[in-house]
């Protein structure tokens, strides 16, 4: 019931195509069904965006009454949760400007409206700013000063997290608190590129000039520079990816990417822009076209002709089967994911030794538990309650370990054996491909 339930939930939110039948069918299922799997539509990030869409099609009948009220009580939370959001970034943006910071704003209000038709309806939990590399210190310096402090929250990731800041004590949100709640804390991040190599060994090359060539927006009186649009696409498309690669990633950013898509569809001058921006970077060809079979899998994402020729159509069969059999299961997983998504890694990861290290890494991680939760004062109670919390999460951590190296082992013998009986289309992974025999 909860594969079908989640299953009918997507497809009837289609970009593309119809979605007349999905829609119908979701009046089948009972109140305990939504009650039990609403959390997943929450982490998924579709909540909002699916209440918008059964409203658009005057579909909200589908729902039971608690289950719709529920929903468009989050909306109204989520939109205040919005408004403080909105002040904060106000005042980080003239933080910035003040010590002459030379930035942009990714994701959040930067995807609005190409990504996201209404701020209001996605959920958001941090800032984040690309930093030319020579500005970095004094935005750190400008972020101290207004009361944030530096985390590491996961050494193992340390290099990739070092420019994380945060203005209270780490913290796990609880239950009660909701996923729009305004207590949940939120973060700020500074990237110094769209692509920031880190222990995963994938070396992707990316457009260097993307601050020079950003654009200023507006929304609702408040203005900020973004990313150029076909740099924005390939942000995003970066972004998932880098999630795929550490076993979760949440479908609404696929159902952002296919937003994004389906409007562009027939526009040749941006098409034209984006193979500009990407020609000569076959890794990053074959990152878009991932992210693109999986965004038109899961929400029928259409592709320009020109944009899918060399994007999806230079795809390797290992990824593509991968997307076809396992990848759309494992993109509708719960958090914290699915190690499996581990053979999408290997196909970026050309020196067989190298790789070997990085598998090793992933399923026998060494070091020591991400930080999750700091004392909130120095009361004995609140440090014994930051210690019992900790440790929930190092035992939940250990669990998803040993789950997912036990899941990831079994599809890799399954794999074998099918392809040993000439069974599925799983391409193992023998040589190294030269940039020139695929590049776009």
């Amino acid at each position: 019931m909860a594969r079908t339930l989640i299953q009918c939930v997507v497809e009837s939110m289609r970009v593309s195509g119809p979605a007349e039948t999905s829609l119908s069918r979701l009046r089948n299922f009972p109140e305990r069904a939504w009650k039990r799997y609403l959390p997943w539509l929450h982490e998924s990030g579709l909540a909002l965006y699916f209440l918008n869409r059964l409203r658009i099609t005057d579909s909200l009948g589908v729902l039971p009454p608690r289950i719709l009220t529920q929903l468009e009580e989050d909306l109204l939370a989520n939109r205040r949760r919005l408004e403080v959001m909105v002040n904060e970034l106000g005042g980080l943006l003239s933080v910035f400007d003040e010590v002459g910071v030379n930035y942009l704003v990714l994701k959040g209000l930067a995807l609005v409206p190409e990504f996201c038709p209404d701020a209001g309806l996605r959920s958001q939990y941090d800032y984040d700013f690309l930093v030319h590399p020579e500005s970095a210190p004094a935005a750190r310096r400008a972020l101290e000063a207004c009361g944030y402090t530096q985390k590491v929250k996961s050494p193992g990731f340390a290099k990739e997290e070092e420019s994380l800041f945060t203005a209270q004590p780490l913290t796990i949100p609880s239950s009660d608190q909701g996923f729009y709640s305004l207590d949940i804390p939120r973060d700020v991040e500074l990237h110094l590129a769209l692509w920031e190599p880190n222990q995963d060994r994938i070396t992707v090359e990316t457009p260097q000039d993307v601050l020079g060539r950003k654009r200023l927006v507006d929304w609702q009186g408040l203005t900020f520079p973004v990313l150029a649009d076909d740099d924005a696409l390939i942000a995003q498309a970066l972004h998932a990816f880098q999630h795929v690669v550490n076993f979760w990633c949440k479908p609404s950013w696929f159902f952002e990417i296919s937003h994004f898509l389906a409007n562009r569809r027939f526009d040749e001058a941006f098409s034209h822009r984006l193979r500009l921006r990407v020609d000569g970077h076959r890794r990053l060809a074959q990152i878009l076209g991932l992210v693109f079979s999986l965004s038109e899998a899961l929400f029928a994402a259409p592709l320009a002709p020109e944009v899918a020729r060399w994007t999806t159509g230079t795809l390797p069969r290992s990824l593509s089967c991968w997307v076809e059999e396992p990848g759309q299961k494992w993109a509708l997983a719960r958090f914290p994911g699915d190690k499996r998504s581990l053979v999408v890694h290997r196909e970026f990861v050309d020196d067989p030794a190298m790789w070997k290290q990085v598998e090793r890494r992933h399923l026998f991680p060494l070091h020591r538990p991400a930080r999750v939760v700091e004392p909130s004062d120095r009361r004995f109670s609140s440090s014994w309650k930051a210690r019992w919390q900790q440790g929930r999460f190092v035992l939940s951590r250990l669990s998803f370990h040993l789950h997912g190296l036990v899941g990831y082992k079994w599809e890799m013998f399954g794999r074998r054996w099918r392809l040993a009986s000439g069974h599925g289309c799983w391409e193992p992974k023998t040589r190294k491909v030269s940039k020139a025999s695929v590049a776009p």
